[in-house]
């Protein structure tokens, strides 16, 4: 009987406890919700056979102190029959379980990094080379591959005239690099990260709807879906809203583009932003919220369904505000232009390289942020 009653005792403080974890992270009465399915386990705290605790955050153990974790202590009292002639007349136990209980969270993309190469084993997925300096400010360069090859690591430089600096370098696999071109502290320089899962979870893409129609006024073009060349002949100006694109979009030398608050979805075909081109996009305003601004900070997403490339190189006049987010595509950056790039690169490839100097600036508030989904788990 004892011992059918612990067993049964630590299947109540198991449910209890995802029963409180799960009320926690719905914001909702915790301990009376934990105390409840201990109860309808037949534990119901009456003080006498059993005593039901719910803390949170936990009293004692690994996890005292933390407040993401709940702990469900149960102490049954079990009369005995036949122990009674030893001079047992009653046994008890004692059991409890731990639950860890994260909410739900709008966190920065691939925890704020300002690059980011998806690819999980390519050799060479960041790389940095070409005659100009690149700056990467406010958020550092993560290389998601696993390739440790002495000769062409994950990632790889072979510059020798010029200068990378970032903040920091994590790479999951090895670093090949010339010193002279690598300006990164050492603190934060190394291989061995943890990677991401590829392909990302799912909540790490944008639930994208695409607007129908779309029209042509002079010079400027609304929002909707579009077949072929983007933009249109003749337009140099964008209004803001969402624009779906099935075909190439592509800007070439004296071309002229403008667009505030824009977020454009590449459903298929290429980008290619060529030497010359005027270009100032930037992205629909964040915060990012999942219910009121569900693009708040997307600038350019091609969903994993489009392996195509995208090619960068800005001028002078060009400016490019928000996250350009390609979880399966090769991107290039060849120079961004005196307003530089504000946001995030992400790609299942990244080359920064050319002769024109590059400027990357992450700032979270500028760019989108997924809603990471709530998470019950048992801990002990």
């Amino acid at each position: 009987m004892v011992f059918s009653d612990r067993r049964h005792a630590q299947n109540a403080a198991d449910t209890s406890a995802m029963a409180a974890a799960l009320s926690k992270v719905r914001q909702g009465p915790w301990e009376t919700d934990g105390l409840a399915r201990a109860a309808s386990n037949g534990y119901d705290n009456d003080g006498t056979t059993n005593e039901v605790y719910v803390y949170n955050p936990p009293v004692d153990g690994a996890y005292a102190g933390n407040i993401q974790y709940i702990q469900v202590k149960i102490t049954s009292r079990v009369d005995t029959m036949f122990a009674r002639v030893i001079g047992f007349s009653q046994l008890t136990n004692r059991v409890e379980a731990v639950t860890r209980a994260i909410p739900s969270a709008i966190t920065p993309l691939f925890d704020g990094n300002a690059v980011v190469g998806l690819a999980p084993h390519d050799c060479k997925a960041v790389q940095y080379n070409g005659n100009a300096s690149t700056t990467v400010t406010g958020g550092g360069i993560f290389v998601n591959s696993n390739c440790k090859n002495s000769g062409a690591g994950a990632f790889f430089n072979n510059s020798s005239a010029a200068q990378l600096t970032a903040p920091c370098l994590s790479v999951v696999g090895s670093i090949t690099y010339n010193r002279d071109a690598i300006n990164i502290p050492t603190s934060c320089f190394g291989s061995d990260a943890d990677p991401y899962p590829y392909p990302p979870e799912n909540y790490y893409y944008p639930d994208v709807v695409c607007p129908p129609g779309g029209s042509q006024t002079g010079n400027t073009l609304s929002e909707g879906t579009y077949s072929g060349q983007f933009p249109p002949s003749g337009v140099e100006v964008l209004d803001g809203g969402v624009y779906c694109v099935n075909g190439d979009f592509r800007m070439n030398a004296g071309d002229t583009l403008t667009g505030n608050g824009v977020f454009i979805v590449m459903q298929s075909g290429d980008v290619t932003f060529n030497g010359g081109a005027t270009i100032v996009l930037s992205a629909i305003p964040g915060p990012m919220d999942p219910d009121t601004n569900p693009y708040g900070g997307l600038l350019l997403y091609m969903p994993l369904s489009n392996s195509g490339t995208i090619t960068i190189n800005g001028n002078s006049g060009s400016a490019f505000t928000g996250t350009i987010y390609a979880p399966a595509a090769d991107v290039s950056i060849s120079g961004t232009g005196s307003g530089g790039l504000h946001g995030q690169i992400i790609g299942y490839t990244v080359d920064l390289t050319g002769t024109s100097d590059t400027s990357i600036v992450y700032n979270n508030s500028e760019n989108w942020n997924p809603l990471l989904p709530a998470q019950i788990q048992i801990a002990q």
